[in-house]
């Protein structure tokens, strides 16, 4: 339904914004253990309250422009935002400033400052278990405001991240097609060239394509 990371909620959508968009966190693959992402490193303040991020070097959105904590700033606040309708919006309410951006008495969260271009510092209202967590799930991945404006109501159809792959098409109800991002800030991967999602397909008839070597994975 759309590939915009703030406003995705449901695992065909997450499949593909998981590869084309990256948060400060992530999981290690096939566990629930956190490691920085986009973030190099990240520090805790004593009483639980202040979290600051250092970004890595050199990390490009699809369309060459670096990344920046600024960009990191305007996505928590995006998602926040009610005009952006996410469904994932309310899960930040422990961040300083969330009730006035939510509640549209502000434009800005007052608890995100980007100290620097590669340092952001996420302040909280009270400390939170789960807040490192919520770094690391598709509402809080990191997108270019210049790329969200320009496009507008179209975004959810086109979209520029900073992940493994790079949106190619979208012919609606049939495929998604992502290409290789040569950019990407992990060495080494990804280990594919294309990939392409294909929908709409009779479960038999995928098994079967499956077992001809058409496909590669059947998803459901």
């Amino acid at each position: 339904t759309t590939l915009d990371p703030h406003v995705g909620y449901d695992w065909q959508n997450w499949s593909v914004i998981k590869s084309i968009f990256d948060g400060l966190m992530d999981y290690k693959p096939g566990t629930t253990e956190l490691e920085p992402d986009l973030a190099e490193s990240y520090t805790v303040s004593d009483d639980g309250l202040a979290y600051t991020f250092k970004l890595r070097p050199g990390l490009k959105f699809h369309n060459g422009r670096a990344v920046t904590a600024a960009d990191v700033k305007y996505s928590l606040e995006r998602a926040i935002n009610p005009a952006t309708q996410s469904p994932g919006g309310g899960y930040f309410g422990m961040i300083k400033g969330y009730d006035e951006l939510a509640g549209g008495k502000a434009q800005e969260l007052s608890g995100v400052t980007a100290q620097d271009d590669s340092t952001v510092v996420i302040s909280l209202t009270r400390p939170d278990a789960t807040f490192l967590h919520l770094m690391a799930i598709n509402f809080s991945y990191v997108v270019p405001k210049e790329e969200v404006e320009k496009a507008g109501a179209d975004w959810g159809k086109q979209p520029v991240g900073t992940g493994a792959f790079k949106f190619v098409e979208w012919v609606p109800g049939q495929r998604i097609v992502l290409e290789r991002n040569p950019d990407y800030f992990r060495q080494g991967v990804p280990y594919l060239d294309r990939l392409t999602f294909e929908f709409g397909q009779d479960p038999t008839v995928a098994v079967l394509r499956l077992k001809k070597g058409e496909v590669d994975i059947v998803g459901d």
